[in-house]
């Protein structure tokens, strides 16, 4: 199954490596985080460049309002992953099947995430079972059964 889990989960190790395996999908990894705590570290299953400055400034603009800033900008139409993203999320997806697999970013547990992007992707393009994901993502859901998520 693929789970999700913050940063702050595996710094505080309230998710650690018997959980499962711990999987890193931030543009830039996280500096205090210990590298001995994860497995893996994956950028190219974070957004975009551009999109993660827009999100932030965004955010920034919105007195940090997380889940006002992912909706203002848009998030679901602008995320996309490469073809190397795909095949690495597949990768998980597969491995899933007979361990845990969590999904960490920065972002808190119940606000909006690329995680739950993932997961989903996961879930539809992959056959994952998936945890709990805390948002609908229509416009995710529709694109994943259309044209996907790649980059063009």
């Amino acid at each position: 199954m693929i789970r999700q889990a913050s940063v702050q989960d595996i710094t505080n190790e309230r998710v650690t490596k018997r959980h499962g395996r711990i999987v890193v999908v931030t543009r830039y990894y996280p500096r205090y985080l210990k590298k001995k705590l994860i497995d893996d570290y994956f950028a190219v299953l974070a957004p975009p460049k551009a999109l993660l400055h827009e999100f932030k400034g965004q955010e920034e603009a919105m007195d940090a309002d997380h889940d006002g800033a992912f909706d203002a900008i848009d998030y679901e139409s602008k995320f996309t992953l490469s073809e190397e993203g795909l095949a690495i999320l597949q990768e998980l997806a597969i491995e899933s099947a007979s361990k845990p697999v969590y999904l960490v970013c920065h972002c808190k547990l119940g606000q909006r995430c690329h995680r739950e992007i993932l997961m989903l992707a996961a879930r539809e393009l992959f056959g994952a079972q998936v945890a709990k994901v805390y948002f609908e993502y229509p416009t995710i859901s529709a694109r994943l059964s259309g044209a996907g998520l790649l980059a063009q």
